[in-house]
């Protein structure tokens, strides 16, 4: 059986969403800076008096009806279950590090922060290599690229800039790691998924021999 297999995509694409969720939970944790829509994620739990997740739920299907929007009626709802895991996988590991005290420490919360934006990187190469159905949040920004005609570097800066502005509105965490990440994330995922494309073929010809 090669990774190619639906069951090999499925399991990438849960170890990769449980990475990744724990990485956003330690860069909330933190409270550096997180990125632009986790931030507004933030933001809006605490005016709704919601889970972090269950705020990112909300933001999802708004940007699933805006997707929509912009492909003329062509409503992707697989994204929605996408957003549903992400949700749960996100609540559950704020519980977790909930448990994680720094007694005031700006070393240990820089620490806790460089992890999280590795994990974050490594969890979202892992997801992108299952090629399952996307987050609504990066459909949404793929649906705005197609009907506005712009590159994929275009749309995504306009997406976090939107999104910045939204969590200045809802008093969302943003701060240094914000920069950090809207930054560094997209070469570090470029980063691994090279290196975990390169090992699964490896991988797969070690399984056909």
């Amino acid at each position: 059986m090669k990774f190619k297999d639906q069951k090999e995509n499925i399991t990438l694409f849960l170890i990769g969403i449980l990475i990744l969720t724990l990485g956003v939970a330690l860069i909330i944790k933190a409270d550096l800076g997180v990125g632009p829509w986790d931030s507004v994620n933030v933001g809006l739990s605490k005016i709704l008096g919601l889970s972090v997740g269950g705020a990112g739920f909300i933001i999802a299907i708004i940007m699933t009806i805006l997707a929509g929007i912009f492909r003329n009626g062509s409503y992707n709802i697989k994204t929605l279950m996408t957003a549903f895991v992400l949700s749960g996988c996100t609540d559950f590991w704020l519980l977790v590090v909930n448990y994680i005290s720094f007694k005031e420490n700006l070393a240990e919360r820089i620490i806790c922060f460089i992890i999280g934006i590795t994990l974050l990187s490594l969890g979202l190469a892992l997801y992108l290599i299952s090629k399952l159905s996307p987050n609504s949040l990066d459909d949404c920004m793929v649906a705005f690229k197609e009907k506005f005609n712009l590159s994929i570097v275009k749309a995504k800066v306009i997406m976090d800039a939107i999104g910045i502005a939204i969590a200045f509105f809802v008093s969302g965490p943003i701060g240094i790691g914000t920069v950090i990440i809207t930054v560094f994330v997209g070469p570090l995922v470029g980063l691994f998924n090279g290196r975990l494309s390169n090992l699964i073929k490896i991988l797969n010809k070690c399984n056909v021999d």
